[in-house]
């Protein structure tokens, strides 16, 4: 049973315990007073008792002794019988030889000696007690009166049985007193306790009442000229003012009801507004991002097309500028439409599979030239030494790298920038980026993460005050957590951990060059269906399943494609979204009603990348989702896994790997004699990361004829790609040769 505690109590009980409390405190603390003075008198009192009696069994024992008279001292001894508390007596002669004796119990007389204790009496000392098994023992001297010499000594033992009694009767009537006095005293604090409370009740009622009702008119009526009465009156006052109160309340209520009506319409207005800006917006944008796709579609296509002819090395370079030219601008392109999500909170992710450690190595020479531009050191700490095959959204995570590295650089002057990659678990990774730059205010670090928010430093160095707020939610979306430690001029330390599983791909199929050509195995008959409202679209794809050894039909829009599904059934569909007549989604849904997918596989290629998912597009009934623009290499993998074939590579000899395969081991027979001065101030600049000293030094390569065109052109991309260390090794070479 659970005991309430006292602060748990009603005020009734309080005092009732209180009362009864001090009143039993009181009373133990007398009784016990009383009790232990009665004890001690009781106890003085046996003493004496015992003390008369020896001291008279002496007197009457003194002629015995003297006289050797033992049956007289026997009879002396023998008259103690009457006193039933005692146990035995003895009369020992002054030598403490046993002279008469008597007991109760005459198996305990046999060798019975004069107790040690005599010991203690010294001649002011007739006798000396002592206590031994709840007996009380006292041993007495015996001296003849005329001249005070010692006759003898009387030891009597004697039970405390009567001082018990005493005891018994004592607690029993205490307990008896107690108990009536308690009893009372509850009836009483009972009684008592109503002058108290009763006015608190009748406070605590109102409260309740005038709560209930909201009626602060009802006052009480005031009897009591104590304290009490203060409190009643006090509490009549406030529900007075409280009253008044309520009035205005009501007035400011019915006025504030017209103000919040007309703001809420005004607000409604204004929300319709903006929800139909942000909807004519996400449409801009989106109709945006498929017009500005598609065109692009065509042109980093035909460019991989191009890649895999028969160039030569200057028409290879000028088109993989125009790739990586279009790569970029079709990433910020994705840029734009990344930031649009985020502000309509639709951040999603975009698994794939991807070596880690490539893109750490990425990461180390992006930035590796903008340290060595800025003095600082350059650090990267990677746990392996192979190839860490993961899957997940690499895009996101090269975002979150790239904000981190990049601020550590950007506020770092001195000192240097550590990069480190740790797997602390089974498929699971922490990322830390230190520096010793200007480091964060204490006060500073919560502040951090706001979107637009930057600190004086970050103002000096430049920015918008989105990157940390960005990174934030990409690492959320990864289902980690950022963290921060940093000091004012001491650094900074940014870490995260997230789960990257497995890559379902082997290294080969995650390595293979984006330009190399695949075709279908030898003896395979295949068809495919390229559902596409414009043209450029239609001839890129179909070029590319040609090459493959695919027979190709065409189809303009949903309605055509079924049509061609119907006379003849392909192996496989590619089919644009954004048609007219008939759109994808529409068609698929048709499609799927008679093939399913066992039967036919349908890819989703659409260069629409903001109303809709991959996942949309999956649960209609696609078998895969492409966005545009695409490289060539994700149409193969779409093939190869939907089909369930393995495609044979080409030994393209004109592709851009084998140009870089002959750019990176050139011939050094016939090389004409350099300036040494020169080739050191091109090592020196490449040394520093000053790109610009490097294209203007390189330019002289070109006055030594046809073997300096060739050094100059290699070194021209190894700039390009931010090779400085390729650059350092390829000048020493050229140098001792």
């Amino acid at each position: 049973m659970n005991i309430p505690s006292f602060k748990a109590l009603s005020i009734k009980g309080k005092l009732i315990v209180t009362i009864m409390g001090i009143s039993t405190l009181t009373l133990l603390t007398s009784l016990s007073i009383f009790m232990s003075s009665e004890l001690v008198t009781l106890k003085k009192n046996m003493r004496e008792d015992l003390s008369a009696l020896a001291n008279l069994v002496g007197k009457n024992s003194e002629g015995a002794l003297m006289f050797l008279d033992n049956h007289a001292a026997g009879d002396n001894l023998l008259a103690l019988k009457a006193k039933t508390h005692i146990h035995s007596a003895y009369l020992f002669n002054a030598k403490g030889q046993l002279f008469a004796y008597y007991s109760i119990s005459p198996n305990s007389v046999a060798g019975t000696k004069l107790p040690q204790a005599v010991k203690l009496i010294d001649n002011k000392q007739m006798e000396v007690y002592f206590y031994k098994a709840d007996h009380i023992h006292l041993i007495r001297r015996i001296l003849f009166e005329q001249d005070k010499s010692l006759l003898g000594f009387i030891y009597i033992e004697s039970d405390r049985e009567l001082y018990w009694g005493r005891v018994s009767e004592y607690l029993y009537t205490i307990i008896i007193m107690v108990g009536f006095s308690l009893l009372l005293t509850l009836i009483l604090a009972v009684k008592a306790q109503k002058i108290f409370t009763s006015p608190i009740f009748e406070l605590l009622h109102s409260m309740q009442f005038v709560s209930t009702s909201q009626n602060y008119s009802l006052s009480l009526k005031n009897e009591h000229n104590d304290e009490f009465g203060e409190l009643i009156s006090g509490y009549n006052n406030m529900l007075s003012e409280l009253d008044q109160q309520n009035q205005l309340t009501k007035n400011y209520q019915q006025e504030l009801e017209k103000r919040v009506a007309e703001r809420t319409r005004q607000l409604k207005k204004a929300r319709d507004e903006a929800l139909s800006a942000s909807r004519t917006k996400s449409i801009f944008l989106a109709n945006m991002s498929h017009e500005i796709r598609t065109p692009m579609n065509a042109i980093l296509g035909y460019a991989q097309l191009l890649q895999q002819s028969q160039l030569d090395k200057e028409q290879i370079r000028k088109l993989k500028i125009i790739d990586d030219s279009g790569n970029h601008l079709l990433s910020l392109i994705n840029n734009i439409l990344e930031l649009s999500k985020i502000e309509v909170g639709m951040l999603e992710l975009c698994h794939s599979d991807f070596d880690l450690r490539e893109l750490v190595r990425n990461i180390e020479n992006m930035f590796k030239i903008r340290c060595d531009q800025k003095n600082i050191a350059w650090q990267v700490e990677f746990f392996s030494e192979q190839p860490v095959l993961v899957h997940g959204d690499q895009g996101k995570l090269r975002q979150i790298l790239i904000n981190l590295v990049g601020n550590a650089c950007k506020f770092t002057d001195y000192g240097k920038v550590i990069f480190q990659v740790k797997q602390i678990a089974n498929d699971h990774y922490q990322f830390t980026v230190k520096d010793t730059g200007m480091g964060i205010e204490e006060d500073a670090l919560l502040r951090i993460f706001d979107a637009f928010h930057q600190e004086k430093q970050g103002e000096l160095k430049g920015g918008t005050g989105l990157g940390l707020n960005i990174t934030r939610r990409y690492i959320e979306l990864l289902s980690g957590e950022l963290y921060v430690e940093s000091r004012l001029n001491q650094g900074s330390s940014f870490s995260f951990d997230i789960e990257l599983p497995q890559a379902q791909l082997s290294l080969q199929a995650l390595s293979e060059p984006s330009n190399s050509l695949f075709i279908l195995p030898e003896n395979s008959h295949l068809s495919a269906l390229v559902v596409d409202d414009i043209k450029d679209n239609t001839d890129l794809l179909s070029n590319i399943l040609k090459d493959m050894g695919f027979s190709i039909r065409v189809a303009e829009n949903g309605q055509d494609a079924l049509d061609e599904i119907s006379r003849i059934c392909p192996d496989i569909v590619f089919m644009d979204i954004r048609m007219p007549v008939m759109d994808g989604v529409d068609a698929i849904v048709q499609l799927r009603k008679s093939y399913p997918s066992e039967q036919l596989k349908c890819v989703a290629v659409s260069a629409t990348g903001l109303k809709h998912n991959a996942q949309y597009y999956l649960d209609k009934g696609f078998d895969q989702f492409i966005s545009k623009p695409f490289r060539f290499e994700v149409i193969y993998h779409a093939i190869a896994n939907l089909l369930g074939i393995q495609l044979q590579a080409v030994d393209n000899k004109h592709g851009l790997e084998n140009q870089d395969k002959t750019i990176h081991h050139p011939a050094y027979k016939h090389e004409p004699h350099y300036d040494r001065q020169w080739l050191k101030k091109i090592i020196h600049a490449a040394e520093y990361g000053q790109l610009t000293e490097l294209r203007s030094l390189i330019l002289g390569f070109n006055d030594y004829g046809e073997a300096g065109q060739v050094v100059a052109h290699h070194l021209d991309l190894l700039i390009t790609k931010a090779d400085l260390d390729g650059i350092i090794d390829y000048m020493e070479l050229i140098i001792n040769d």
